[in-house]
């Protein structure tokens, strides 16, 4: 079984549900913020599982050029009416379809978590092949000890997919990718709702050496 294909397929049918819920969600915005401080104004930023646009609304109205990529078409179709000015497509993450050195910056926010552990890597590469030289990745991530098909929390008579991270292994798949960890913290899952006993906040920048 494509376990991402059935997280695809829990989300087209969560999608209004999931933007009535996460939306305007705000309890990771200090390590976005932090994040932002990083970059250059001018950036161009790439949200790899943008979801419903939340995040491309909140880095657009600091004058960031941004835009998002979902596997899920129903997700996708609501991000476009909640932010119609942004630039939204339906892609695979793990076949990124953009140039090489594309991006000065990319999220991933609660996205790597639906996608299993042999495609992680390969997800991490496209990653920075789309990256241009020392750009930046802010990586979130929940934290756990394995990878498991739950009832999905926002409708428990759906099924979802989570893999779940340690440090170790986020940083050891991180190097192994080309990146190199310029900050990371871990604390315990805001999101009472959600699955996870934590989240890990990673900002990850392209290695040239």
């Amino acid at each position: 079984m494509d376990k991402n294909k059935l997280s695809v397929n829990t989300y087209d049918k969560i999608a209004q549900i999931f933007a009535d819920k996460y939306f305007d969600y705000d309890k990771d915005l200090a390590y976005i913020d932090l994040f932002i401080s990083k970059l250059s104004p001018k950036a161009r930023i790439l949200d790899v599982g943008c979801g419903v646009g939340g995040t491309i609304k909140y880095f657009r109205e600091r004058g960031f050029l941004i835009e998002g990529i979902d596997l899920s078409p129903k997700t996708i179709k609501v991000a476009r009416k909640k932010v119609p000015q942004a630039k939204f497509k339906v892609m695979d993450m793990r076949h990124l379809d953009y140039p090489e050195n594309s991006f000065d910056a990319l999220l991933s926010i609660y996205s790597l978590i639906h996608i299993e552990p042999r495609q992680i890597s390969p997800v991490l590469l496209e990653f920075r092949k789309v990256l241009k030289e020392k750009g930046l990745a802010l990586i979130i991530v929940q934290g756990g000890k394995e990878d498991m098909v739950l009832a999905e929390p926002l409708n428990k008579k759906l099924k979802n997919y989570f893999n779940f991270f340690s440090k170790a292994r986020l940083n050891q798949y991180l190097r192994e990718a080309g990146f190199k960890v310029v900050f990371q913290e871990e604390t315990s899952n805001p999101d009472k709702d959600c699955c996870g006993e934590a989240v890990i906040y990673t900002f990850a920048q392209k290695n040239i050496s």
